[in-house]
């Protein structure tokens, strides 16, 4: 369905009277326009002008915005100023301005009653692919899924050394993005950063930070942003190949946060200690376990019981967690020292480290890959979330 992007560049058209008998005293046949008496040919056209009639008619005030966009009335130029429409001739008015899109009205008198029909202007193919994108990413801001508040007991006695011993956690609730963080939505922070600085941005990021998806190896360029934009037909994709930095500072800008390591498990896992999200036993059908990304949320059969997808599989995903061999020792990444744990397993992994306990995946808070998005959390209700905010 095309997008009305006319709604920039409109034209009032103000009433003045209803159908009454409009006594004017030269009316050009050809753009309809009244003039005084002493005038004799069309100044817009040129044509000869007659004696207006009394028959019924409505007067409209046209007026542009931009005040400077040009105007053409039944396809001759004209001033914004008052139309007399008479009955059962069809007008069709064209405002057009540089940077906007052109903008078309027609309608018709019938004794008084009017018919209007509004044009929408074509997009092109770019356009198109813009207007998606901002779809795409308005879809997913506010898709976040309630965390109750609680004691949930986490870790695994059958896992890796460091899932060990089973530890209790009390939470008070939060939100998490029922979605990975895509690149349509990856895409307005970026723009903005561009726009507006780095002022979203964790103290300890390296200065003037270049936060594009993006990686020199040739196996990462086909997920390589070009010209601040995502690679064609992954508007929808999770962002890959964004560090840590660029995971926070999103978190940051979104109005958000990165989730705990504590948080993302409980989200993965809730209160009956499952494997993986889904259950206990894995299953390549509930999880993106293959070639490369896919769109977020195509196994939803794989959904956590809190109905998050893509908990196993797809992308990994950055915590706000330094990593210690136990877990209870663990305390946030300050971005200075340390390494932040990611949580989730990837596409290129297997059933054992798609596991929702596991957690002896860390990394440099400036590694990029293509296996490695994020997702964020919130405290409050996401309807309240404002994107490009300073807390």
């Amino acid at each position: 369905m095309k997008q009305l992007y006319c709604r920039y560049l409109s034209v009032f058209l103000l009433l003045l009277g209803s159908a009454w008998p409009v006594m004017a005293d030269k009316l050009c046949p050809v753009c309809r326009q009244n003039f005084e008496d002493k005038v004799n040919f069309c100044p817009v056209d040129g044509a000869k002008l007659e004696t207006a009639s009394g028959s019924s008619s409505i007067t409209l005030e046209l007026k542009p915005v931009p005040a400077d966009a040009g105007i053409r009335v039944n396809g001759m130029p004209s001033e914004a100023k008052p139309l007399n429409i008479e009955d059962n001739i069809e007008y069709k008015i064209e405002i057009a301005s540089e940077g906007f899109k052109p903008a078309v009205l027609s309608f018709k008198n019938n004794g008084g009653r009017i018919t209007l029909s509004m044009n929408l202007c074509s997009l092109s193919p770019e356009e198109q692919r813009t207007a998606r994108m901002a779809n795409l990413a308005g879809s997913r801001d506010h898709d976040m899924v309630e965390i109750k508040q609680g004691i949930y007991t986490l870790g695994s006695e059958r896992g890796n050394y460091d899932e060990r011993p089973l530890r209790k956690i009390e939470t008070a609730g939060f939100w998490i993005d029922r979605h990975e963080v895509t690149c349509a939505q990856y895409q307005r922070f970026l723009e903005d950063v561009r726009k507006n600085g780095h002022k979203w941005c964790h103290p300890s990021e390296a200065p003037h930070k270049d936060h594009t998806p993006y990686h020199t190896y040739a196996w990462a360029l086909k997920f390589s942003w070009v010209g601040g934009q995502p690679p064609r037909g992954m508007g929808d994709f999770p962002v890959v190949l964004v560090d840590w930095y660029d995971a926070w500072a999103y978190a940051n800008w979104a109005g958000k946060r990165l989730p705990t390591e504590d948080e993302w498990e409980i989200a993965a896992r809730s209160t009956d200690g499952r494997e993986y999200p889904w259950g206990n036993t894995f299953s390549d059908d509930r999880c993106n376990v293959g070639d490369q990304p896919i769109e977020v949320g195509a196994f939803a059969t794989g959904a956590s019981p809190w109905g998050v997808n893509d908990m196993a599989g797809n992308v990994a995903e950055w915590t706000a967690t330094a990593y210690e061999p136990r877990a209870a020792d663990s305390q946030l990444f300050s971005g200075k020292f340390g390494q932040p744990v990611i949580r989730g397993g990837s596409w290129d992994d297997n059933s054992k480290t798609c596991r929702s306990a596991a957690r002896d995946v860390r990394r440099s808070p400036v590694y990029r890959s293509t296996t490695v998005g994020f997702r964020c959390v919130a405290d409050h209700d996401p309807l309240h979330i404002q994107q490009g905010k300073i807390k």
